[in-house]
Order: structure tokens, then C-alpha cells, then sequence
């Protein structure tokens, strides 16, 4: 029977996967003041048990119990408001949103500071873990260690009764993890429930009370860790036992495989060294001196901007990961699910394609060659899964860093370079990966091992070569290489590092930093547009003096008002990753049913009967839209793409040709100006302006951008991402209303093929304001430039005597050169 007084309580919790039994009638419990940890080998169930506990996923059976009291709700929000916060082993944040952004959203609607206080807040609550972060920057523009620092200090921020931390020093250096281990302790302290996983024992010994052992879905035993072995422990984890964690080292290494001769980059001050064959070279270091980029830099994942590297007497082009694969060089990545495999693809899938030089002939994969490979590799590695045929995002944390591991085995290399190779793996699986990695190295076929786990580089390593400030201040051999000394040597260079750091970042603020950050940011493509605006006008004004004038202008702004709404409505489903085709022969679908019933000579009855059935119309199509989106889970290009043949389809059924002219009132209150100002551009641009400031200041507006950026960390964030989608295709919909509208003060009847071309347009003007067809990037304020380029540019033309193809010239010119600049200033490394 579970304690009352528990933090966290769970009974009888069953979740199953297709052909796997993640986990199996599990009970759990873990005290107020007591850190608990969790521990278990790769497909244990620890994750999803946690996942279920924090309510991210429904058990098949069970029971959850936060603070003595059931989970009202099963859902992130829920869980959060009743008291329990987690820390994902993979960071759960929306990459396109800024630290602060990824904060708020991370907390209780109760310790939610005001937008304008939140950059503040968000400054305050990092310091949990003590790393130097600008709130202000993009979370994908994070490294993993600050990624992780984020992700856990948004767990401390919602000030819970259970916290539940899992794997969170994987990325972190010794430093990082002891402030963590500080702040769990403090928190124990005050009477927090802290629930801990990790495969590092070591820690888990040093930092728990108590650990419960989940194997095969079931609980294996829970223990005073005072009271048990960390031996025991790891026997019950694997169930067999590990003798021998770390194979023996050589007496001796071979010649020389790979040569480093002054390699430079942006971070790395001239590197020189050698690697030799039966050799595994660690690289060690402070989080953030150059380790990362060195290894990332032979393996051509990062730009070099001097030196050579040699390989088996061949210079190596390390100009993109696949020239680096080419000459031999492989790089096995940290971050997998974003470079090392695919995870919508099947297991098979992503090990066959490394394997093909020996399954291919003639450019054609010989099934049975690549099923025997395939299905060796996967119990050589002891990945856990149902089928080859089973995708990877369903296999474990650590089982999908098996496969990682497994398509750099498979690519034959010369050289193999590991970031991070057992990150996520537990002490069994750990065992055999160090044996496999040695007589990889024995084979032949060097190693480089990157690891911010210096019991790992000890026990392996033949060498060690320790970073700071972007160079090698130390070279470790032998006997020399112990946790101790890569420690030390580790940390004494750190204060030198954080004041080279802190340099650095004071050169980048001031004038020229803040150009930067603006230029970095989501309205730099809206500064691009405003500049080519005033070129193109300026040209035009000195061509002709009709350009400024007042007819010219009022007709150049009324063309171009009904796409302010269509690219407004456009943006706010691109916004989560879709895209709504219909938006076109929607607002010509209702200009068609305006023209039977908003007529001269027609009672009001009438007219508004006209105005609900386009309002009715728009609300259906847009329903339609967001249902087989999101429901029937049809790609939103087909899915409106359908709606865009249908509806064209039912304008020309309802009128094969013009006619039905719209009421001369209407049109005149519609196409009504101030000055040469027409109405509707002020109120189309004032609410491109309001859904801006909505975007970025308000919890509706962060929702929608963040289920476009990632749907997987915006469901563990708490947001209805199935009703988010919903919404916007109605949004759609009921802005096109408002374009069409417009587009009927303009023609004046009903016209069956008026609104076609609208589609492209809004789409251009919402691409050319600079946001991302993926999904969580845009600019309101980007769309309403870049309709206003879109009218000027045909304007233009005319008054400098171009041809109509210069039109299509000079957009697609102008478009290729403000991304161009626009995307190498924000990937451009700070």
C-alpha cells in the first residue's frame, strides 16, 4: 500500500507500444525531502514511467497521485498546476522561441510574470544553474549543455512539490553537475520530492537516499542506497554480471593514421596532433573551449578557415560532413535526433543506408545482403526492438543511440570520431559499446572519443588531450589519465575560459551587437523589404511624377488591401507548419454567393442573409481543413488542395461566367479613403500590427508559434497542439472573409475565376517576410512589407517601361537576396 504522504505515487501503471510492454503493473512512490532515484538499462520503461507520472502520456492502467492527491487531468498543464514539474531527458524546447519564451510557457499560469517583465524573470530563474545565457536568444541556437540548463531550470521555475529530473547531466561537464547536484540537494531540503534518473551510478550513489530498479518494464527492487552496492546495482540493472566495464589498453600503438596540422576556425586556435592506428584519443575540457568544435570540425559538420588534415597520406576535404564520410572521416554526432539518424524512418532503414558500399551493386541494394547486415549489427549492438522495420522515435533514448552508433560503424570508416557515444546508455549496454569501440580501434580503424564524463576517457583512452580557449593547454598518456587529473586539469583552465568568454560577449554587445541581434532576428527580413520598398518608389518618383500621385497611389493600395487578410490568415497556419492552398478560390467562392444576394435593389433581409452565408461558407471550409489536416491526417498542401479544386469547382457550377452586380452602396462604404488612403489598408495594417504584438507578447500567440516549431516538445509543454491546428485553418477562413470583401468592393460582381492568383500571392508575401515554411517562424509585420512589395513591384514595371516578366524578375531576385543575407547573418556563429 502506497503511503499517504508520498510526493509522488503511482499504482499498477501498464503502457504498451505495438509489440512492446513498456511497462508492466508498476508501483512507485517517492517521499517529500528525499531524492529517489530511478535507475534501469535502455528500454526499462524509466522514461515512459515518467512520461505517464507528468501526465505527456496516457497509461493503458493505472493510477497517478501527486502530492496525495490523483492526477485530475491527464496532460503536462495539469500535472503542472497540481504540483509536479519534469526536466525531459531530451530538452523539450520549441527551438524557434527565445529562452525567455520557452520559460513562460514552462510554468504555472500562477508564477507567470508580465511580458514585460519577463526577460528579467527569465535572467533570474538561470541562474539555477549558473551558465551564462541570454534569454533573449533562440533556443535552437543553443548548445546541448545550455539546452539542458534551460530545460532544467524551467523544471525549478514552476517552484513544485515533485521534480523530476531525468538524465540531466548527460551533456554537462563537472562543474555544471555539481551546481545541479546543489540545487537538488537545497530543494530536498525544503521538502521537495526529487525523482532522479540517470545511467551514471556514480552520481546516483552519491546524491540519492533512496533508488528503485525498473527492469523489462518491471520494478526490480527499491533500496537505501546507503545499504546497497554500486556492483549490486548494476547486476540487477543488466541482470547478468558486468566484470570488466573498460577493455585493456594496448601495449602499444601502430603508425600514423591521421595527421592535424594548425586546423582553425572561428573557436579553434590552431590545432596540431596525430592520431595512430589501434589508438582511442579522448578530448576533454570545460563545456565550451573548443573540444566540440575540434571534433566537429574533422568530421566537416563545422567550417574550418585554416590548417590541414591528413589521412592515410590523403589531404581530407572537410568542407560538409559527406566530403569528411568520403575521404574515411566519421563523425558520430551528439545530437541525434536532430544529425545522427531519422527518426520517422525504421531501424532498418537507418543502418542500411550507412551500409550501402556493401549491400549495393550497381547502385541497386540487394535485400537479403542488407537484412543479414542489418539484423547483425542490431544484435551486436543489443538494440532492443520489435521488428528492423520499427521506427526509431518508438525505440528508447539509449536504443536510438545504438543506432547512431551503428551507421558510423557501418560507413567503413578510417577514422571514427564519437560526440558523446554512450550518452544515454546504461552501465550494461555502456560495457559492451567500450569493447566494441576498442576493437574497432584495434582493427585498424582509430578512435576519437569526445566526453564530458571523465571516469569514461579515463577508463578508455590511451591519450587525452585537454582544451581551453579553443587550444590544447595539456596531453594526458597512460598512467597519467585518471578522473583526478582530466578533473583538474579540466577546471584550472576554466577561469581563464569564462574571462575569455565574458570578453568576447562584451565585444559583441554596444552598437554593432545590437545590429546583430536585429539582423539575427525574425525582422530582419522585414528591414530588407522596408529598404527595397523605398529604393523601388525612389527609382519610380524620379521616372515620372504620376507615381506619387494621389490616383496612383489610392489605386496601388486598394489592389493590393484584400491580401493584407488572405496573407494575415496565410501566416497564422504557416505559423504551425501547414499551408492553406484555398485561401484563393475561397474569397472568389464568396464573392460568387455575395453576388446573389447583396444586390441593388434587394431588402437588408437579404443582404445579411448574404454576409452569414459567406461567414457560414468560411467556417465550414476552414472546419474542413483543420479536420482533415489534423484528424484524417492528410498533408496540409493535399488536403487544401482539395478544398481549392472544390471550391473552384462550386464558383463555376453557381456561375460560369460574371455577373450579379454587388450593391453600389457596399462597394463604395468598402473602397471608401481617407486622403488617398483607403480604409481597409489602415485597419488591415493596424491588425497586422496588433496579431505582431499578439505573437510575441501574449500566451495565445506563443502557443501557435510553438506548435509549429517542434509538435513533440509543444505537447510536453502543455499545449493543444490537435486544437491550435484546428483554430488557425479557421482563421484562415474567416480572414479570407474579410480579403473577400474587399476583393468584391474591387470587381464589383460575381466573378467565378477572381480569386485564383490571391493564393500565390499571400503565400509569396508571407515568404517573403521571412517566415519559415516548417513552422514557427514569421512576421506579421514581414507580411504586411512584403504585400506592399508585391503591389510596388507591379506598379513599378509600369513606370519604368518593363515588360510583365520583369515583375516575376525582380521578386524572385529581390526574394533570393534578402534570404540569401538573411540566412547566413542568423546562422552565422556568434
Amino acid at each position: 500500500m502506497a503511503d499517504s504522504n508520498a510526493g509522488l505515487v503511482l499504482r499498477g501503471v501498464t503502457k504498451r507500444f505495438p509489440g512492446v510492454v513498456a511497462l508492466d503493473g508498476v508501483e512507485f512512490q517517492a517521499h517529500p525531502g528525499e531524492v529517489h532515484a530511478l535507475v534501469g538499462g535502455n528500454g526499462a520503461g524509466k522514461s515512459t514511467l515518467m512520461a505517464v507520472a507528468s501526465g505527456a502520456l496516457a497509461p493503458d492502467a493505472g493510477t497517478v497521485e501527486i502530492a496525495g492527491s490523483p492526477m485530475r487531468q491527464q496532460s503536462p498543464i495539469a500535472a503542472r498546476e497540481q504540483g509536479l514539474a519534469i526536466a525531459f531527458q531530451h530538452p523539450a524546447l520549441l527551438p524557434d522561441l527565445t529562452v525567455t519564451e520557452n520559460l513562460l510557457l514552462s510554468v504555472p499560469k500562477r508564477l507567470r510574470p508580465s511580458f514585460g517583465n519577463a526577460q528579467d524573470w527569465a535572467r533570474e530563474q538561470l541562474l539555477v544553474m549558473g551558465m551564462d545565457i541570454d534569454p533573449a536568444v533562440a533556443a535552437g541556437r543553443l548548445t546541448l549543455a545550455e539546452k539542458q540548463a534551460v530545460e532544467i531550470c524551467g523544471a525549478f521555475a514552476c517552484e513544485p512539490s515533485v521534480l523530476i529530473l531525468d538524465e540531466p547531466t548527460e551533456p554537462f561537464m563537472a562543474a555544471e553537475i555539481e551546481r545541479l547536484f546543489e540545487q537538488v540537494r537545497l530543494a530536498a531540503a525544503r521538502g521537495m520530492t526529487v525523482i532522479y534518473i540517470s545511467h551514471r551510478l556514480p552520481d546516483v550513489m552519491a546524491l540519492s537516499d533512496r533508488l528503485t530498479v525498473l527492469r523489462d518494464g518491471q520494478v526490480r527492487g527499491t533500496f537505501l542506497s546507503s545499504e546497497v552496492s554500486e556492483q549490486e546495482v548494476i547486476t540487477r540493472i543488466a541482470g547478468r554480471e558486468i566484470e570488466a566495464l573498460f577493455p585493456p589498453r594496448p601495449s602499444s600503438v601502430g603508425d600514423v593514421v591521421m595527421e592535424v596540422r594548425d586546423l582553425r576556425s572561428d573557436r579553434l586556435r590552431g590545432i596540431t596532433t596525430t592520431l595512430a592506428r589501434n589508438e582511442v584519443l579522448g578530448l576533454a575540457g570545460v563545456e565550451g573551449n573548443g573540444q566540440r568544435d575540434f571534433i566537429r570540425s574533422l568530421g566537416g559538420a563545422d567550417p574550418v578557415t585554416g590548417g590541414d588534415v591528413i589521412v592515410s597520406g590523403r589531404p581530407v576535404d572537410l568542407g560538409s560532413p559527406r566530403r569528411a564520410r568520403r575521404a574515411g572521416v566519421v563523425l558520430m554526432p551528439q545530437e541525434r535526433h536532430v544529425e545522427g539518424v531519422a527518426t520517422v524512418l525504421s531501424v532498418k532503414e537507418n543502418l542500411g543506408v550507412a551500409a550501402t558500399g556493401q549491400t549495393a551493386v550497381a547502385g541497386v541494394v540487394r535485400g537479403s545482403a542488407e537484412n543479414s547486415i542489418v539484423a547483425e549489427e542490431i544484435s551486436r549492438l543489443g538494440i532492443k526492438v520489435a521488428s528492423p522495420e520499427s521506427a526509431v522515435e518508438h525505440l528508447s533514448g539509449g536504443n536510438q543511440q545504438k543506432v547512431v552508433l551503428g551507421r558510423a560503424l557501418l560507413s567503413a570508416p578510417k577514422v571514427l570520431l564519437c560526440d558523446e557515444p554512450t550518452q544515454g546508455i546504461d552501465v550494461g549496454v555502456r560495457s559492451d559499446i567500450y569493447h566494441r569501440l576498442r576493437s574497432t580501434a584495434e582493427s585498424g580503424t582509430p578512435v576519437v572519443v569526445l566526453s564530458s564524463d571523465n571516469v569514461e576517457l579515463a577508463g578508455l583512452c590511451d591519450r587525452v588531450l585537454v582544451f581551453s580557449q579553443g587550444q590544447v593547454v595539456r596531453e594526458l598518456t597512460g598512467d597519467e589519465i585518471s578522473d583526478h587529473s582530466l578533473t583538474e586539469a579540466s577546471l584550472t583552465a576554466a577561469t581563464s575560459a569564462r574571462t575569455a568568454d565574458s570578453s568576447v560577449r562584451t565585444r559583441g554587445t554596444g552598437l554593432f551587437g545590437g545590429v546583430r541581434r536585429l539582423l539575427s532576428s525574425e525582422q530582419a527580413p522585414s528591414a530588407f523589404l522596408a529598404i527595397a520598398i523605398v529604393l523601388l518608389a525612389a527609382v519610380s518618383a524620379t521616372r515620372s511624377d504620376r507615381f506619387l500621385s494621389e490616383f496612383n497611389i489610392a489605386s496601388m493600395l486598394g489592389l493590393l488591401a484584400p491580401v493584407l487578410f488572405l496573407a494575415a490568415g496565410q501566416l497564422i497556419v504557416i505559423l504551425t507548419g501547414g499551408i492553406d492552398l484555398s485561401v484563393g478560390p475561397l474569397s472568389g467562392a464568396l464573392v460568387v454567393i455575395a453576388s446573389f444576394y447583396i444586390l441593388d435593389g434587394y431588402g437588408a433581409g437579404w443582404w445579411i442573409l448574404g454576409f452569414l452565408l459567406m461567414i457560414l461558407m468560411a467556417t465550414g471550409v476552414g472546419l474542413a481543413n483543420g479536420a482533415m489536416v489534423r484528424f484524417a491526417r492528410v498533408t496540409p498542401v493535399v488536403a487544401t488542395l482539395v478544398t481549392y479544386t472544390a471550391l473552384q469547382g462550386f464558383s463555376l457550377f453557381m456561375r460560369d461566367s460574371p455577373g450579379g452586380s454587388i450593391a453600389t452602396s457596399v462597394t463604395e462604404a468598402l473602397s471608401a479613403r481617407i486622403g488617398p488612403i483607403p480604409w481597409a489598408v489602415i485597419v488591415g495594417a493596424a491588425l497586422l500590427v496588433l496579431l505582431e504584438v499578439m505573437s510575441r507578447r501574449s500566451m495565445m500567440g506563443l502557443r501557435l508559434r510553438g506548435a509549429g516549431s517542434s509538435e513533440h516538445a509543444a505537447r510536453n509543454r502543455g499545449i493543444p497542439v490537435a486544437r491550435v491546428h484546428l483554430v488557425v485553418y479557421l482563421a484562415s477562413a474567416l480572414f479570407t472573409v474579410l480579403g473577400a470583401l474587399l476583393l468584391m468592393a474591387q470587381i464589383g460582381v460575381g466573378d467565378p475565376t477572381a480569386g485564383i492568383s490571391y493564393t500565390m500571392a499571400a503565400i509569396t508575401a508571407v515568404v517573403l517576410g521571412g517566415a519559415s515554411i516548417f513552422g514557427g517562424r514569421g512576421s506579421f509585420v514581414g507580411v504586411l512589407f512584403g504585400v506592399v512589395l508585391l503591389q510596388l513591384i507591379q506598379n513599378t514595371t509600369v513606370f519604368l517601361g518593363l515588360s510583365q516578366s520583369w515583375q516575376y524578375w525582380m521578386l524572385g531576385l529581390m526574394a533570393l537576396g534578402a534570404t540569401a543575407v538573411y540566412s547566413q547573418v542568423r546562422t552565422a556563429r556568434t
